[in-house]
C-alpha cells in the first residue's frame, strides 16, 4: 500500500509543478514585457526633461540677449570687460567667439587702447547677466 501512495503523490507534486510551471511562464514573460516597457519610459522621460531645460537655458539666454539689444546707454571700462570675462571663465577668444569680433580687438579694450561699438557693449551686457553654464551653452552651439 505504501509504494501506491508514494508513486500517487509523487504523480501529484510533479502535476502540480508542471501546472504552476505554465501559469508562472506566462507572467514571467508578461513581467519581462512590462519591465523593458517601463525602462523604455524611463529613458524618454530623461531625454524629454534634458530637453525642456536645454530650451529652457535658451529661453534664459534670448530672454537677457533681447531687452539689452534695446537699450542705448551702456557703460563700458575695460575693468569690467576684464572682469565679465574672468566670472564667466572665458578666454579673450571665446569672448571675442560670443560677441562676435576678433581676440585682437578684446585685447584691446581690455587694455583701454580702444572701446566696444554699441553692438558689441549690448553682447557684452546681455554676457554680464548670465551664468558660466549658459555661457558653456552658447560656445557649444
Amino acid at each position: 500500500m505504501g509504494k501506491i501512495e508514494t508513486t500517487l503523490k509523487a504523480e501529484i507534486i510533479r502535476l502540480s509543478r508542471r501546472e504552476t510551471k505554465g501559469l508562472l511562464s506566462k507572467t514571467v514573460t508578461e513581467l519581462r514585457r512590462l519591465r523593458k516597457r517601463v525602462g523604455a519610459l524611463e529613458r524618454e522621460i530623461r531625454a524629454i526633461k534634458a530637453a525642456r531645460a536645454d530650451e529652457k537655458a535658451t529661453m534664459k539666454i534670448k530672454a537677457a540677449t533681447e531687452p539689452v539689444a534695446a537699450e542705448q546707454a551702456v557703460r563700458m571700462s575695460p575693468r569690467l570687460i576684464r572682469s565679465v570675462r574672468n566670472r564667466l571663465g572665458i578666454s579673450q577668444a571665446k569672448l571675442a567667439k560670443l560677441v562676435g569680433v576678433s581676440t585682437l580687438a578684446v585685447g584691446n579694450w581690455e587694455l583701454g587702447k580702444t572701446k566696444p561699438r554699441p553692438e558689441s557693449k549690448a553682447h557684452i551686457a546681455a554676457l554680464r547677466r548670465l551664468g558660466r553654464r549658459e555661457v558653456r551653452r552658447l560656445l557649444a552651439e
